[in-house]
């Protein structure tokens, strides 16, 4: 699996744009998708999901101490895209937010997830 389209499949299944991507290869294989989590009316918090192959996908919050990201959910292995999004899509709900696009991209307005609905009933 190349990084860069499956990046960019589970980001179009959450609603994100390809630019929200960034794949990397060499001594370091993997990815990260930048978005951000916005719980009522306070300010989004940034989040990174990070892929490496061979161990699967780590849902990190952006602490805001010089790059340092802190694990709240890991979904090991290969998994297609559809499946890491519902990840993503559940952990945020456990934590009380929602999806959106980072103030820093354009149009950071809250998305909505691929062709099917994965929001709780």
């Amino acid at each position: 699996m190349t990084n860069e389209p499956h990046l960019q499949a589970v980001a179009a299944e959450l609603g994100l744009q390809p630019e929200d991507t960034r794949a990397r290869t060499g001594d370091f294989e993997g990815g990260r998708i930048r978005f951000a989590g916005r719980a009522g009316e306070r300010e989004p918090s940034d989040y990174l999901l990070l892929w490496t192959p061979g161990e699967g996908w780590q849902l990190a919050a952006d602490d805001g101490r010089d790059g340092a990201v802190q694990v709240v959910a890991t979904l090991p292995g290969a998994r297609p895209p559809e499946a890491v999004a519902d990840f993503v899509l559940t952990a945020l709900t456990g934590r009380g937010e929602r999806l959106v696009r980072r103030s820093d991209e354009p149009g950071a307005e809250p998305v909505t997830p691929g062709e099917k609905d994965r929001s709780p009933a």
